[in-house]
């Protein structure tokens, strides 16, 4: 029996032990667990805390660069179309590609009905030529016969006077009648010469008028005959077609001819069309490669463009763009513009008491600052007060002060 009761006593101490144990191991468990549900508990408030801390940021930067389709053209062009007034073509003097220079010969007209009738005015103008020599001629006689007249005037007074003066010693004789029938012959062949010479200048200046417009006529029709058409500056030329009897049915014309300066020709939509200046700089891109050249906006259309797709509700007005370094023609680029304006969101500011305050942000710190800005549509341009590449909070919390900490959260 003590034997038995002994064996007893030891399994009970062991299950005692044992239920110990066991208490120890579910009491460390309860409290690891209200251990972890402290800790969620100051994590969850810490993450609640800073959640209440955080913010969005807008970066200063300047408004990306409006960007405009453009096509490289020749600033000045000239065509020259066949012209059948003028005559028919008679020689093409310039060759495709060909670098001519101001007043170069491009091409010359000859005009067979011009000569015709050139020919027909020379000849009107030789017998008026004739008619005048025939009156020069009559009127240097008529000149030379009122000479002789006067000069026999003149002796026949001498003679009728002479025996006047010895009227009362001398009888008047036959030779007295002689004399004044002569005198009398003279001063008929005095006044016909007069009248011949009359008569013979007003010859002379009628036909001098008419040769005179004759003259006029037959230069007109002399150039007329051979027209040169000349190029109206430097340039480039361009011909399709030299065959001289086939250019007159052509609706292309005879020479094209090609400034070396170039332009751009693009297009800005009503939406930005206020925003773009005539001698604004510009960027132009060329599509074939990286490279960007500066240019300026020279001319801004006032009256839009057709629409030229269907169901466009936006009016496009046409502007002209010159680079400062040649581009080939015909290149396709992109005319960049740039505002130089700085817009910030209207979240970004704050006004207070007539004042805009932004709040910028330096690695977390918060400083408020004062700023230049007005206000258009639904954002603020800057006129100055912040730097490009600084940071504002958007929304921010007109609490916030400066050296204040906050997280921020980039988009």
């Amino acid at each position: 029996m003590k034997k038995t009761n002994k064996k007893a006593s030891t399994r009970s101490l062991l299950q005692r032990v044992g239920d110990k144990k066991g208490l120890v191991a579910i009491g460390i468990i309860c409290v690891l667990v209200a251990v972890l549900v402290i800790v969620q508990f100051f994590q969850n408030s810490d993450l609640e805390s800073n959640a209440e801390e955080t913010y969005s940021v807008h970066i200063v930067r300047e408004e990306d660069p409006i960007l405009f389709d453009g096509i490289v053209q020749a600033s000045e062009v000239q065509e020259e179309y066949y012209d059948a007034a003028k005559g028919v073509i008679a020689e093409v003097l310039v060759e495709d590609g060909q670098e001519v220079e101001a007043e170069t010969e491009l091409f010359t007209y000859t005009n067979e009905e011009n000569q015709q009738l050139l020919n027909e005015q020379n000849r009107q103008y030789s017998r008026l030529k004739e008619r005048r020599s025939e009156a020069e001629t009559e009127l240097a006689n008529a000149k030379e016969a009122l000479n002789t007249a006067n000069a026999n005037i003149k002796k026949s007074n001498q003679n009728v006077q002479v025996p006047a003066e010895t009227e009362e010693s001398m009888s008047v004789d036959a030779g007295i009648e002689t004399a004044q029938t002569d005198l009398m012959e003279y001063e008929t062949e005095k006044a016909e010469a007069e009248a011949t010479i009359e008569s013979a200048e007003m010859s002379i200046d009628e036909l001098n008028d008419q040769m005179e417009d004759i003259e006029y006529e037959i230069e007109t029709l002399r150039k007329g005959i051979t027209t040169t058409i000349t190029a109206d500056f430097p340039g480039v030329i361009e011909v399709n077609n030299t065959n001289a009897s086939t250019l007159a049915s052509s609706e292309q014309p005879v020479v094209r001819l090609l400034s070396k300066d170039v332009k751009i020709e693009a297009t800005v939509s009503e939406y930005d069309y206020d925003k773009i200046k005539e001698e604004s700089p510009v960027e132009i891109s060329l599509m074939s490669s990286d490279k960007e050249i500066p240019g300026k906006i020279t001319q801004i259309g006032s009256l839009p463009m057709q629409a030229s797709a269907e169901g466009s509700t936006s009016s496009r007005y046409p502007f002209t763009v010159i680079p400062e370094e040649p581009i080939q023609y015909g290149f396709s680029v992109q005319v960049g513009f740039s505002e130089g304006a700085i817009y910030l969101p209207e979240s970004a500011v704050v006004e207070e008491d007539g004042k805009k305050i932004v709040f910028v942000t330096v690695d977390g710190i918060v400083e408020r600052r004062e700023i230049e800005a007005h206000k258009e549509s639904n954002f603020y341009v800057l006129d100055s007060g912040l730097e490009v590449d600084e940071e504002v909070l958007l929304d921010p919390s007109p609490e916030l002060a400066d050296g204040d900490e906050v997280m921020v959260m980039y988009d």
